[in-house]
């Protein structure tokens, strides 16, 4: 819904590549305080309904705390909407495999839609290893947010030339 609610030309922002490789996620597993440049259209590029229909997309994750706690997280992601770059990966059909990230200083979300893996017939997902709706991956973190514990201490003693 949200990449069909935009304009020809702001598709053309956002959409980083109309195919959709086996692997496009960037803040999975193994990529420990992640950082990644912003990519694709901005927030305040959108009409209030696509913002709406962009926020939807945070929401479902969001949503799965607390309703405090995601109203909370939700009003502080709002608050930086403006800063917040979209990109997407792949068709925009109905059925199309796809990848989109919403990023911005205070959340970083991600859904990609992989190539099956080794159960996909257990699944139903055996297109030959091509990305399908059937095995999606998706995350959210927090930018620069130290979400996976760095290491501080230890980059500390490696990095301060009075502890060699």
């Amino acid at each position: 819904a949200f990449i069909n609610s935009l304009t020809e030309a702001q598709q053309k922002v956002a959409i980083a590549s109309s195919t959709k490789s086996n692997e496009s996620m960037k803040a999975g597993a193994f990529s420990d305080n992640a950082t990644q440049a912003y990519e694709g259209l901005r927030g305040d590029r959108l009409t209030t309904a696509q913002k709406r229909k962009l926020l939807a997309i945070v929401e479902v994750f969001v949503s799965r705390a607390k309703a405090d706690v995601a109203r909370a997280r939700m009003a502080e992601i709002s608050r930086h909407l403006a800063d917040t770059y979209v990109t997407w990966a792949g068709g925009i059909a109905d059925d199309a495999a796809f990848y989109v990230r919403v990023h911005s200083p205070v959340v970083w979300v991600e859904v990609d839609c992989q190539g099956p893996g080794p159960l996909a017939g257990a699944y139903g997902a055996t297109q030959g290893g091509d990305p399908t709706q059937l095995h999606v991956h998706s995350i959210i973190r927090t930018p620069n947010g130290n979400d996976y514990g760095k290491e501080l201490l230890r980059q500390h003693y490696l990095t301060s030339p009075h502890h060699t």
